[in-house]
Protein backbone atom coordinates (compact mmCIF):
# COMPACT_ATOMS: atom_id res chain seq x y z
CA UNK A 1 0.00 0.00 0.00
CA UNK A 2 1.22 3.51 -0.84
CA UNK A 3 1.00 6.65 1.24
CA UNK A 4 -2.35 8.45 1.44
CA UNK A 5 -0.80 11.90 1.74
CA UNK A 6 1.09 14.28 -0.53
CA UNK A 7 4.55 15.14 0.78
CA UNK A 8 5.72 17.95 -1.54
CA UNK A 9 4.57 20.54 -4.06
CA UNK A 10 6.15 18.47 -6.84
CA UNK A 11 4.02 15.52 -5.81
CA UNK A 12 0.95 17.76 -5.89
CA UNK A 13 1.79 18.72 -9.47
CA UNK A 14 2.10 15.06 -10.45
CA UNK A 15 -1.26 14.32 -8.79
CA UNK A 16 -2.78 17.17 -10.79
CA UNK A 17 -1.38 15.70 -14.02
CA UNK A 18 -2.61 12.21 -13.18
CA UNK A 19 -6.14 13.39 -12.42
CA UNK A 20 -6.42 15.67 -15.47
CA UNK A 21 -5.06 13.03 -17.85
CA UNK A 22 -7.41 10.37 -16.50
CA UNK A 23 -10.35 12.72 -16.97
CA UNK A 24 -9.23 13.72 -20.47
CA UNK A 25 -9.00 10.09 -21.59
CA UNK A 26 -12.52 9.40 -20.33
CA UNK A 27 -13.90 12.57 -21.90
CA UNK A 28 -12.24 11.84 -25.26
CA UNK A 29 -13.80 8.38 -25.33
CA UNK A 30 -17.38 9.40 -24.64
CA UNK A 31 -17.84 9.08 -20.88
CA UNK A 32 -20.70 10.97 -19.28
CA UNK A 33 -19.78 14.30 -17.69
CA UNK A 34 -20.81 13.22 -14.17
CA UNK A 35 -18.62 10.11 -14.50
CA UNK A 36 -15.61 12.17 -15.59
CA UNK A 37 -15.99 14.63 -12.73
CA UNK A 38 -16.59 11.89 -10.16
CA UNK A 39 -13.54 9.88 -11.26
CA UNK A 40 -11.22 12.89 -11.22
CA UNK A 41 -12.49 14.05 -7.83
CA UNK A 42 -12.03 10.60 -6.31
CA UNK A 43 -8.44 10.44 -7.55
CA UNK A 44 -7.60 13.81 -6.00
CA UNK A 45 -9.47 13.27 -2.72
CA UNK A 46 -7.70 9.94 -2.21
CA UNK A 47 -4.84 12.01 -0.76
CA UNK A 48 -5.96 13.11 2.71
CA UNK A 49 -4.06 16.39 2.95
CA UNK A 50 -5.50 17.80 -0.30
CA UNK A 51 -8.10 20.51 0.31
CA UNK A 52 -10.63 22.61 -1.62
CA UNK A 53 -11.11 20.20 -4.52
CA UNK A 54 -13.12 21.50 -7.48
CA UNK A 55 -13.67 19.72 -10.78
CA UNK A 56 -15.53 21.11 -13.78
CA UNK A 57 -16.01 19.33 -17.07
CA UNK A 58 -17.90 20.21 -20.24
CA UNK A 59 -18.13 18.49 -23.61
CA UNK A 60 -14.54 19.25 -24.60
CA UNK A 61 -12.71 20.61 -21.57
CA UNK A 62 -11.90 19.59 -18.02
CA UNK A 63 -10.70 21.98 -15.29
CA UNK A 64 -9.46 20.89 -11.87
CA UNK A 65 -8.33 22.88 -8.87
CA UNK A 66 -7.17 21.97 -5.36
CA UNK A 67 -4.96 23.34 -2.63
CA UNK A 68 -1.97 21.85 -0.86
CA UNK A 69 -0.32 23.75 1.98
CA UNK A 70 -2.18 26.93 0.97
CA UNK A 71 -0.90 26.77 -2.61
CA UNK A 72 -3.48 26.42 -5.36
CA UNK A 73 -2.90 23.87 -8.14
CA UNK A 74 -4.97 24.25 -11.31
CA UNK A 75 -4.95 22.13 -14.44
CA UNK A 76 -6.89 22.43 -17.71
CA UNK A 77 -7.24 19.82 -20.44
CA UNK A 78 -8.75 20.60 -23.84
CA UNK A 79 -10.27 17.60 -25.64
CA UNK A 80 -10.49 18.45 -29.33
CA UNK A 81 -12.01 15.23 -30.66
CA UNK A 82 -14.47 12.85 -29.00
CA UNK A 83 -15.43 9.32 -29.89
CA UNK A 84 -17.15 6.45 -28.09
CA UNK A 85 -14.88 3.70 -26.87
CA UNK A 86 -15.89 1.81 -23.74
CA UNK A 87 -12.58 -0.06 -23.81
CA UNK A 88 -10.67 3.01 -22.62
CA UNK A 89 -13.39 4.12 -20.21
CA UNK A 90 -13.20 0.72 -18.55
CA UNK A 91 -9.40 0.95 -18.42
CA UNK A 92 -9.49 4.32 -16.64
CA UNK A 93 -12.26 3.18 -14.29
CA UNK A 94 -10.11 0.23 -13.22
CA UNK A 95 -7.08 2.49 -12.88
CA UNK A 96 -8.93 4.99 -10.68
CA UNK A 97 -10.24 2.27 -8.36
CA UNK A 98 -6.73 0.84 -7.96
CA UNK A 99 -5.25 4.30 -7.40
CA UNK A 100 -7.79 5.23 -4.73
CA UNK A 101 -7.16 1.88 -3.04
CA UNK A 102 -3.47 2.77 -2.86
CA UNK A 103 -2.11 0.20 -5.30
CA UNK A 104 0.07 2.77 -7.15
CA UNK A 105 2.69 5.28 -6.21
CA UNK A 106 2.40 8.59 -8.09
CA UNK A 107 5.17 7.56 -10.48
CA UNK A 108 3.59 4.15 -11.09
CA UNK A 109 0.21 5.77 -11.67
CA UNK A 110 1.69 8.18 -14.22
CA UNK A 111 3.34 5.30 -16.11
CA UNK A 112 0.09 3.31 -16.08
CA UNK A 113 -1.83 6.26 -17.54
CA UNK A 114 0.75 6.65 -20.30
CA UNK A 115 0.35 2.96 -21.04
CA UNK A 116 -3.43 3.42 -21.34
CA UNK A 117 -3.00 6.47 -23.60
CA UNK A 118 -0.67 4.53 -25.93
CA UNK A 119 -2.87 1.44 -25.98
CA UNK A 120 -4.11 0.92 -29.58
CA UNK A 121 -7.43 -0.39 -28.27
CA UNK A 122 -9.56 -2.88 -30.13
CA UNK A 123 -8.12 -3.83 -33.56
CA UNK A 124 -9.72 -2.26 -36.63
CA UNK A 125 -10.80 -5.62 -38.05
CA UNK A 126 -12.93 -6.18 -34.97
CA UNK A 127 -14.65 -2.81 -35.34
CA UNK A 128 -15.30 -3.43 -39.05
CA UNK A 129 -16.63 -6.91 -38.31
CA UNK A 130 -18.93 -5.49 -35.65
CA UNK A 131 -20.35 -2.95 -38.09
CA UNK A 132 -20.90 -5.59 -40.77
CA UNK A 133 -22.48 -8.17 -38.45
CA UNK A 134 -24.76 -5.61 -36.81
CA UNK A 135 -25.95 -4.47 -40.25
CA UNK A 136 -26.94 -8.00 -41.22
CA UNK A 137 -28.55 -8.67 -37.84
CA UNK A 138 -30.62 -5.47 -37.90
CA UNK A 139 -31.89 -6.35 -41.36
CA UNK A 140 -33.43 -9.51 -39.92
CA UNK A 141 -34.89 -7.52 -37.02
CA UNK A 142 -36.51 -5.20 -39.56
CA UNK A 143 -38.16 -8.17 -41.23
CA UNK A 144 -35.92 -8.27 -44.30
CA UNK A 145 -35.37 -11.28 -46.50
CA UNK A 146 -32.52 -13.59 -45.59
CA UNK A 147 -30.62 -13.16 -48.93
CA UNK A 148 -30.49 -9.40 -48.28
CA UNK A 149 -28.50 -10.05 -45.10
CA UNK A 150 -25.36 -10.61 -47.15
CA UNK A 151 -25.86 -7.33 -49.00
CA UNK A 152 -26.38 -5.43 -45.73
CA UNK A 153 -23.29 -7.16 -44.33
CA UNK A 154 -21.21 -5.97 -47.30
CA UNK A 155 -22.63 -2.43 -47.26
CA UNK A 156 -22.01 -2.10 -43.51
CA UNK A 157 -18.45 -3.37 -43.91
CA UNK A 158 -17.45 -1.09 -46.79
CA UNK A 159 -19.17 2.02 -45.43
CA UNK A 160 -17.44 1.66 -42.06
CA UNK A 161 -14.02 1.26 -43.66
CA UNK A 162 -14.49 4.32 -45.87
CA UNK A 163 -15.87 6.48 -43.05
CA UNK A 164 -12.94 5.48 -40.84
CA UNK A 165 -10.50 6.58 -43.56
CA UNK A 166 -12.03 10.06 -43.53
CA UNK A 167 -12.15 10.05 -39.72
CA UNK A 168 -8.44 9.23 -39.51
CA UNK A 169 -7.78 12.04 -42.02
CA UNK A 170 -9.27 14.46 -39.42
CA UNK A 171 -12.36 15.42 -41.41
CA UNK A 172 -15.15 16.92 -39.33
CA UNK A 173 -17.79 14.58 -37.92
CA UNK A 174 -20.52 16.11 -40.13
CA UNK A 175 -18.62 15.36 -43.34
CA UNK A 176 -17.58 11.88 -42.14
CA UNK A 177 -21.20 10.90 -41.47
CA UNK A 178 -22.41 12.53 -44.69
CA UNK A 179 -19.93 10.39 -46.63
CA UNK A 180 -20.99 7.29 -44.68
CA UNK A 181 -24.62 7.88 -45.67
CA UNK A 182 -23.55 8.55 -49.24
CA UNK A 183 -21.61 5.28 -49.46
CA UNK A 184 -24.48 3.26 -47.93
CA UNK A 185 -26.95 4.70 -50.42
CA UNK A 186 -24.74 4.37 -53.51
CA UNK A 187 -23.71 0.75 -52.84
CA UNK A 188 -27.29 -0.31 -52.07
CA UNK A 189 -28.62 1.34 -55.24
CA UNK A 190 -25.85 -0.33 -57.23
CA UNK A 191 -26.99 -3.73 -55.97
CA UNK A 192 -30.56 -2.76 -56.90
CA UNK A 193 -29.54 -2.45 -60.54
CA UNK A 194 -28.40 -6.08 -60.61
CA UNK A 195 -30.87 -7.57 -58.11
CA UNK A 196 -34.20 -5.72 -58.51
CA UNK A 197 -35.93 -7.76 -55.79
CA UNK A 198 -33.87 -6.44 -52.85
CA UNK A 199 -35.50 -4.14 -50.30
CA UNK A 200 -33.48 -0.94 -50.54
CA UNK A 201 -35.10 0.81 -47.58
CA UNK A 202 -34.41 -1.99 -45.11
CA UNK A 203 -30.83 -2.49 -46.30
CA UNK A 204 -30.10 1.24 -45.99
CA UNK A 205 -31.60 1.47 -42.50
CA UNK A 206 -29.79 -1.65 -41.27
CA UNK A 207 -26.44 -0.53 -42.73
CA UNK A 208 -26.65 2.85 -41.01
CA UNK A 209 -27.11 1.42 -37.51
CA UNK A 210 -23.37 1.55 -36.74
CA UNK A 211 -23.36 5.30 -37.42
CA UNK A 212 -26.48 6.40 -35.56
CA UNK A 213 -25.71 8.65 -32.54
CA UNK A 214 -27.58 6.60 -29.96
CA UNK A 215 -24.86 6.78 -27.29
CA UNK A 216 -24.37 10.51 -27.92
CA UNK A 217 -28.08 11.20 -27.45
CA UNK A 218 -28.36 8.95 -24.39
CA UNK A 219 -25.38 10.64 -22.71
CA UNK A 220 -26.82 14.05 -23.56
CA UNK A 221 -30.10 13.19 -21.84
CA UNK A 222 -28.19 11.79 -18.85
CA UNK A 223 -26.15 14.99 -18.58
CA UNK A 224 -29.27 17.16 -18.82
CA UNK A 225 -30.97 15.19 -16.05
CA UNK A 226 -27.82 15.55 -13.92
CA UNK A 227 -27.91 19.33 -14.32
CA UNK A 228 -24.99 19.54 -16.77
CA UNK A 229 -26.98 21.71 -19.15
CA UNK A 230 -24.10 22.92 -21.34
CA UNK A 231 -22.79 19.42 -22.04
CA UNK A 232 -26.30 18.02 -22.45
CA UNK A 233 -27.31 20.61 -25.04
CA UNK A 234 -23.98 20.19 -26.84
CA UNK A 235 -24.45 16.42 -27.02
CA UNK A 236 -28.05 16.71 -28.19
CA UNK A 237 -27.07 19.20 -30.90
CA UNK A 238 -24.24 16.91 -32.01
CA UNK A 239 -26.65 13.97 -32.26
CA UNK A 240 -29.03 16.05 -34.38
CA UNK A 241 -26.21 17.13 -36.72
CA UNK A 242 -24.96 13.55 -37.12
CA UNK A 243 -28.48 12.35 -37.93
CA UNK A 244 -28.90 15.20 -40.42
CA UNK A 245 -25.59 14.38 -42.13
CA UNK A 246 -26.53 10.70 -42.46
CA UNK A 247 -29.97 11.59 -43.82
CA UNK A 248 -28.54 14.00 -46.39
CA UNK A 249 -25.94 11.48 -47.49
CA UNK A 250 -28.52 8.74 -47.96
CA UNK A 251 -31.14 10.95 -49.58
CA UNK A 252 -28.93 12.57 -52.24
CA UNK A 253 -28.24 9.48 -54.44
CA UNK A 254 -31.79 8.18 -53.97
CA UNK A 255 -33.25 11.53 -55.04
CA UNK A 256 -30.97 11.73 -58.07
CA UNK A 257 -31.76 8.17 -59.20
CA UNK A 258 -35.49 8.73 -58.68
CA UNK A 259 -35.36 11.93 -60.74
CA UNK A 260 -33.40 10.28 -63.56
CA UNK A 261 -35.62 7.18 -63.66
Amino acid sequence: MTTDIITSQDSAVILSEIASNAGAIMLANGAEIYRVEDTVERIIRSKENIKDVDVYSAANVIIISFSYKDEIHTNIRRVKARTHNLYFINKVNSFSRNFVRGDYTLQEAWKELQHIKNDPGQPMWMQVAGSAISSGAFLLLLGGHFPDVFIAFFVGLVSYIISNVFHEAKFGFFLVNFIAGLVVSIITLSFKQFIPTIEVDKIVIASMMAFLPGITLTNAMRDLMSGDVTSGLTGATTAILISTALALGVAMPITIVTYIM
